[in-house]
């Protein structure tokens, strides 16, 4: 295998990898949501429940869009390196510009589900639009959804290094030189 058959190889098992794990973290986050129950446990008037879900949080709807979108711009720069071959027909600008935004959105949606992660793991006063005080934090009474934030943000992060090492490959590709020997002799 060539240099440029290597490099190319490398480039789209990543951005077919961002791809997936992009629409994975959004489709993780998008299904987080908990019943949970307050109260002694016990049919009371002094027993309540709630939903918690992604939709309570705007950091975490943030992160839906952002991921949704990145896939979008993730299967465009995959199409045009794929199908296109973007530096051979002037795409190269529009495919580095789809990477750029995957980055953006991936690293900013990632950061944000850590973020509200933080704060959902925090104390609250109350659950949800509830009055009165509650002692703890959202994740001691809805730990499932707290755990699939943190897998979605992670998922994300993770789609973000793949978009990041697709578009360094494709650099390199294009800037390859024979002189150093094949990338691809392990």
């Amino acid at each position: 295998m060539s240099d440029g058959e290597c490099i190319k190889a490398v480039s789209l098992l990543f951005r077919i990898a961002a791809l997936g794990l992009s629409v994975a973290a959004a489709v993780i986050m998008a299904t987080a949501s908990q019943l949970v129950i307050v109260g002694d446990g016990r049919r009371s008037s002094s027993t309540s429940s709630y939903t918690i879900s992604y939709s309570h949080y705007t950091a975490l709807t943030y992160f839906v869009a952002a991921t949704a979108i990145s896939a979008v711009c993730t299967a465009a720069a995959l199409y045009l390196y794929g199908v296109r071959g973007a530096a051979g027909n002037g795409w190269l600008p529009v495919m580095t510009l789809m990477d750029a935004a995957a980055q953006g959105f991936l690293f900013s949606a990632a950061g944000a589900a850590f973020a509200a992660r933080g704060v959902i793991g925090g104390g609250v006063a109350a659950p949800w639009g509830g009055s009165g005080t509650a002692t703890g934090s959202v994740c001691d009474a809805a730990g499932a959804f707290c755990g699939k934030v943190s897998v979605a943000a992670a998922v994300c992060a993770l789609a973000a290094v793949a978009v990041a090492v697709a578009a360094l490959a494709g650099d390199a590709r294009r800037g390859s030189s024979s002189s150093r020997g094949s990338c691809c002799d392990w």
